[in-house]
């Protein structure tokens, strides 16, 4: 599936220590219609900002072996509104032997849920990645916010622990997200 698909991205970044648990490869797609106050990335809500990549293309590079990583952290924009693109690109990495994959979305799970009736690759990214932080960014609980949240109303999500309960489970640290790097 991954071979010939794209996506739009502006750009990652290795060794980042704030975009989820240890050190990270962090990816930022491109393209955002939620536009949310006080976003911290305004110009990545144009569908065509940034720069479309080859998924598998992308996938090498995020991987780079002169990098140590613990997992790759997926933002924006929104990810999400590039499904089959954010897809592929998650096939590739978890076929390239990279589990522990966290996305950023401003949609909250539940919803997310709900548009993977219409977009199935939404649903499949759902069941492949390991942490989901959800929800818009809320410039007034910016306050409010915890590790990996820029606002207070946003949650991690532990997706591994979730599709073993049935229910939403949120990450409590180390140890969870089941999985390797």
């Amino acid at each position: 599936m991954a071979a010939h698909l794209c996506v739009r991205t502006a750009g990652y970044a290795h060794n980042s220590l704030t975009d989820g648990p240890g050190r990270r490869t962090s990816v930022l797609l491109s393209g955002c219609s939620l536009a949310c106050a006080g976003c911290w990335v305004p110009h990545l809500h144009a569908p065509a900002a940034g720069a479309l990549v080859p998924v598998k293309v992308l996938a090498g590079a995020l991987l780079d072996a002169a990098h140590e990583r613990d997992g790759v952290s997926i933002l924006g924009g929104e990810p999400f509104q590039q499904p089959e693109g954010l897809l592929g690109l998650i096939q590739a990495l978890r076929a390239r032997g990279r589990r522990h994959i966290l996305a950023y979305s401003g949609y909250t799970y539940e919803r997310l849920r709900r548009m993977a009736l219409q977009q199935p690759a939404i649903g499949a990214v759902l069941d492949e990645i390991a942490l989901l932080v959800d929800g818009p960014y809320v410039e007034a609980l910016a306050g409010g916010a915890g590790p990996w949240t820029g606002s207070g109303n946003q949650r991690v999500i532990d997706l591994v622990a979730s599709r073993r309960r049935g229910t939403v489970v949120r990450w409590r640290g180390r140890g969870s997200a089941g999985g390797n790097g």
